[in-house]
C-alpha cells in the first residue's frame, strides 16, 4: 500500500492561492441572467472599495462616466459582495421605489453593520411590520417640531465658539446633532456638546470606526472566514447599552418618540431596541454631515453667505426661530437643498428585490436581483441637472428650471425618510441663528480648499472630515441673550 506523500509548504501555499483565485473569479463573474445590463468595470471598483474611497468620489470617478459612455442610467455594479443594479436617474428610481411588488432585500446575517442596526425597525422592515412602525413614527414625530430645543442647543454651540476663532465644525456638528436627537427622540441627554469625552459618545465612534473596515464592507463574507470577534463584542455591548436605556425609559417616561412608541401594545422589545438605534444613527450622523456641508459651502462662497444673512435678519430679526419664519426664507432653504444635493447625506438606498421580473426604465431586472437608487449619482447626473459640479442654490429658486422630483436627498416614494422635517428644521434653526451671530470663512490651509472631502462610512454616508472654520463674532454681545 502506497502512503500519500505530504505536501511541502510551498505546494500548500500554491494550492491555497489557486483556490483563492478560483473563488474570486467565480464571485466576480457576472451571472448569465444579468449580462444584458451594462457593467461598471469590476477591477477599478474593487480597488476603489479596498482603498477606502468614499461613495461620492467613486460615483463621480467611475460610475457616472461609465454610464454616460454607454448612454444609460441603469448599471450593474459589484457591491457588498454581490451583483447589484444601480439606478442613476431620480425619475427611474421613483418608478422602482413606488412599485408595490418590490421589497427590501434581506441583508446577510454576518455583516456587523446589520448586527448593529438590527432588522426590526422602520429602516429594514417590510410589509405589515413596516406599516406599523411607519404609523407609529409618523404619529410620534408629528407631535411637535422641537424648535425651542434646537435653539437652546444652538446657543450652547455658540457658547463653545465664543468670540470666534478656528473651530472644528464637523466635530461640533456631530455633538450638536447627537444632543438634538438624543433629547427629543430618545429622551436621554448625553451632554455631548458640554462633554465631548462622554464615554457613550466615545464608544459609539469606536464602534462605527471598527465596523468601517473597507475590506469587510466590500466583502461581507470575510466575517465568516476571518470573524472580528472583538468588534462583534463591541457592537453587542453598544446594543446592550441601548437596551438598558430603554429599561430606564420605561421607568421614567417623557415627552419623546420612544415614550410614544411604548404606548403601542404590538411593539416588541426588539422593535423598541432596533428603532431606537436606527433613529439614533440616522437622526444624527446624516444631519451632522448636512450641517457640516452647508456651513462649509457658505464659507467658500461669502457672497451667498451675505445674501442669506440679509434674508435671515429681514425675516427673523432678533426673534426666536419659529416654523412660520422659514416659509419666508427661500435663499436659506435653497442653500440647504443645494448643499444636500451636492453632498448627499445618504448616498444609496437599501437594495430592493422582486419575486418576479421587474421592468425599470427600458431594462428588465430578473427576479431576486438587488436594485437600488444611487442618490448621489442621481444628484450629479448631468442629464438631470445643469452643471451638477457647481454649487448653485439659485437652481432651486427658478420654478421654471427646477423639477422637485429630481431632488431625492431623503429618498423617494412612500418610504422616504420619516424624520425629514425634523432634519430640515434642525438645520434651518442652527444656520439662521449662526448667521446672526457670526461671519465665517475657510482657512487658507484647509484640507477642503479645493473640494469637500468625506470620510469613509460603512453606511455610505457623506461625512465631511476635519472641517475647520474660522469664525468672527458680529453680534453686539458675547451671548445670544439679546436675540431671545
Amino acid at each position: 500500500m502506497l502512503l500519500p506523500i505530504p505536501l511541502t509548504f510551498p505546494e500548500l501555499a500554491l494550492l491555497f492561492s489557486l483556490a483563492l483565485v478560483l473563488s474570486v473569479h467565480r464571485a466576480l463573474r457576472v451571472p448569465p441572467h444579468l449580462r444584458h445590463i451594462p457593467k461598471v468595470p469590476t477591477w477599478p471598483l474593487l480597488w476603489s472599495y479596498l482603498s477606502g474611497e468614499v461613495e461620492e468620489q467613486r460615483v463621480k470617478r467611475l460610475i457616472l462616466p461609465f454610464a454616460k459612455s454607454r448612454g444609460t442610467s441603469i448599471v450593474l455594479v459589484y457591491c457588498l459582495g454581490d451583483w447589484m443594479v444601480q439606478i442613476l436617474d431620480p425619475k427611474v428610481g421613483k418608478q422602482l421605489l413606488e412599485n408595490p411588488t418590490v421589497r427590501k432585500q434581506q441583508q446577510p446575517d454576518g455583516m456587523l453593520l446589520w448586527r448593529l442596526v438590527g432588522r426590526n425597525n422602520i429602516f429594514m422592515s417590510d410589509g405589515e411590520t413596516w406599516k406599523r412602525h411607519s404609523r407609529i413614527m409618523h404619529a410620534a414625530l408629528r407631535q411637535a417640531v422641537p424648535m425651542e430645543r434646537f435653539a437652546m442647543l444652538a446657543r450652547t454651540t455658540f457658547a463653545i465658539i465664543g468670540d470666534g476663532g478656528r473651530v472644528c465644525w464637523s466635530d461640533l456638528m456631530h455633538r450638536y446633532t447627537l444632543d438634538a436627537v438624543a433629547t427629543t427622540v430618545i429622551g436621554y441627554d448625553f451632554e455631548a456638546l458640554a462633554n465631548p469625552d462622554n464615554p457613550f459618545v466615545r464608544k459609539y465612534h469606536s464602534v462605527m470606526a471598527a465596523i468601517a473596515s473597507p475590506p469587510y464592507v466590500a466583502f461581507p463574507s470575510l466575517e465568516r472566514w476571518l470573524p472580528r470577534l472583538g468588534v462583534r463584542r463591541m457592537v453587542d455591548d453598544f446594543v446592550g447599552d441601548f437596551a438598558k436605556m430603554l429599561e430606564e425609559k420605561r421607568s421614567n417616561p417623557g415627552n419623546d418618540v420612544i415614550t410614544y412608541m411604548f404606548q403601542d401594545p404590538e411593539m416588541t422589545q426588539a422593535d423598541y431596541r432596533d428603532n431606537t438605534i436606527v433613529l439614533f444613527i440616522g437622526g444624527h450622523d446624516t444631519t451632522a454631515g448636512a450641517l457640516a456641508s452647508a456651513v462649509y459651502f457658505l464659507a467658500r462662497y461669502p457672497v451667498i453667505q451675505a445674501k442669506v444673512r440679509e434674508e435671515v435678519f429681514a425675516v427673523l430679526g432678533n426673534e426666536e426661530p419659529r416654523l412660520e419664519h422659514f416659509s419666508r426664507t427661500p435663499h436659506l432653504n435653497a442653500v440647504i437643498r443645494e448643499s444636500m444635493r451636492y453632498n448627499t447625506p445618504t448616498n444609496v438606498t437599501v437594495p430592493r428585490v422582486s419575486d418576479s421580473p421587474l421592468y425599470v426604465g427600458d431594462v428588465m431586472i430578473p427576479p431576486n436581483t438587488p436594485v437600488a437608487l444611487n442618490m448621489c449619482a442621481a444628484h450629479h447626473n448631468d442629464s438631470v441637472w445643469t452643471h451638477p459640479e457647481v454649487f448653485d442654490p439659485e437652481r432651486f429658486l427658478d420654478a421654471a428650471k427646477y423639477d422637485p422630483g429630481n431632488w431625492v436627498s431623503f429618498g423617494v416614494g412612500p418610504r422616504r425618510c420619516v424624520a425629514r422635517n425634523f432634519s430640515l428644521y434642525e438645520q434651518r434653526v442652527l444656520i439662521s441663528m449662526l448667521l446672526r451671530e457670526y461671519r465665517w470663512s475657510l482657512p487658507e490651509d484647509s484640507i477642503h480648499k479645493d473640494y469637500l472631502k468625506n470620510g469613509f462610512s460603512a453606511f455610505a454616508l457623506s461625512q465631511p472630515m476635519q472641517v475647520d472654520i474660522d469664525f468672527v463674532r458680529i453680534a453686539p454681545s458675547p451671548t445670544t441673550s439679546s436675540h431671545v
